[in-house]
């Protein structure tokens, strides 16, 4: 951590000593609602979508509201059945006046499980008398209230902490799956959806949140080689769309799918595959929304695999020896691929 930003958080330190907190008289005010900060993106957003089902099963009638960096989280969250409000922090100086000055919730989550400045500037200056975060020395005085976490924990895990914090037991809530939100979807994918269906397909996705997590398109078409006798749908962001229709012109066993105007899209099509395959843990959060199957390619990077790991029922991960995904191999995947369908044979009979 910079000198810089310890500087910044014992000053917010110092300001929290003149804020009113309101722990003693929290327990006999109703929690009308709750705000939670989310700066990361899709994958995280996923993920977030179990506290806020855990959340509205523990206090139905409390309003959930998520503040986002990103437009694109914003709009997901905006199609949420759970959450009652959105802000977007890059909505420009008037409109952030306006909603701190109009704004005030009974409790604010920080989900981040270390300090960051522009999310310990954001629970000093949003207003709720109840503040929650991780346990961390430099969150203590701009939290009321901090919960010990495992940074091993799975994300999902440390995020139910919120729940330990406001007195219900996680326990009774820990079987919630992430849900994807009610996006609309065009017709085109419709179809193509239901025109997949049951055929047994197994989905590849060629992107990735970064250049060390892509796999090379020599190895994805490799890899459809080793399946002739499978059909496979490809889903690729806008920037590798030239890569999927190679894979779709050159590949017989690839069926040509509709490009995806959302993510709401990709989850249509994604929910009738068999087993997905994936170096990017958006999808592999999607994946579990339906309890899709999945393999999921990660670097060597023990964190990353425990705190974003899969979460589907079935699933496997393709650790990387290096920390580029690009280095796992073929045969690796191939064989992976070949364990988890005699899995899923036994399980179905």
């Amino acid at each position: 951590m910079t000198g810089k930003r310890k500087a910044v958080a014992r000053l917010l330190q110092i300001i929290s000593r003149f804020r009113s907190h309101r722990l003693n008289n929290h327990e006999y005010e109703p929690i009308r609602s709750i705000a939670i900060l989310m700066v990361g993106r899709y994958g995280d957003s996923i993920l977030l979508t179990k506290l806020l089902r855990q959340q509205k099963a523990a206090l139905p009638d409390t309003e959930l509201h998520v503040i986002t960096s990103r437009t694109g989280t914003e709009e997901f969250f905006r199609y949420s059945p759970y959450v009652s409000g959105t802000f977007c922090l890059k909505s420009g100086i008037g409109v952030w006046v306006k909603f701190l000055l109009t704004h005030r919730y009974t409790v604010l989550f920080n989900p981040k499980d270390s300090p960051s400045t522009s999310n310990l500037l954001l629970s000093s200056v949003i207003r709720a008398p109840l503040k929650v975060s991780h346990s961390h020395p430099l969150h203590e005085g701009i939290f009321d209230r901090l919960v010990k976490i495992d940074h091993l924990d799975h994300v999902t895990e440390q995020s139910a902490g919120l729940l330990d914090a406001l007195g219900f037991d996680r326990k009774k809530y820990a079987a919630f799956y992430p849900e994807m939100p009610r996006y609309p979807v065009g017709r085109n994918v419709q179809e193509f959806s239901r025109s997949i269906s049951l055929k047994g397909c197994i989905g590849i996705n060629l992107s990735a949140g970064g250049p060390s997590r892509y796999w090379t398109l020599e190895k994805w078409e490799a890899l459809v080689r080793e399946f002739p006798l499978h059909q496979f749908v490809v889903f690729s962001a806008g920037n590798d769309s030239a890569d999927k229709k190679h894979l779709e012109d050159t590949l017989p066993n690839i069926i040509p799918s509709p490009a995806t105007a959302n993510l709401g899209e990709v989850a249509t099509i994604l929910q009738q595959l068999d087993l997905l395959v994936t170096p990017d843990t958006s999808l592999v959060h999607m994946a579990a929304c339906f309890d899709t199957p999945v393999i999921a390619f990660f670097p060597s990077d023990l964190k990353a695999m425990k705190g974003y790991g899969p979460l589907s029922t079935t699933s496997t991960i393709v650790a990387s020896e290096t920390y580029l995904v690009r280095d796992i191999e073929v045969g690796t995947v191939a064989e992976a691929i070949r364990s988890m369908q005699s899995s899923l044979r036994r399980i179905t009979g």
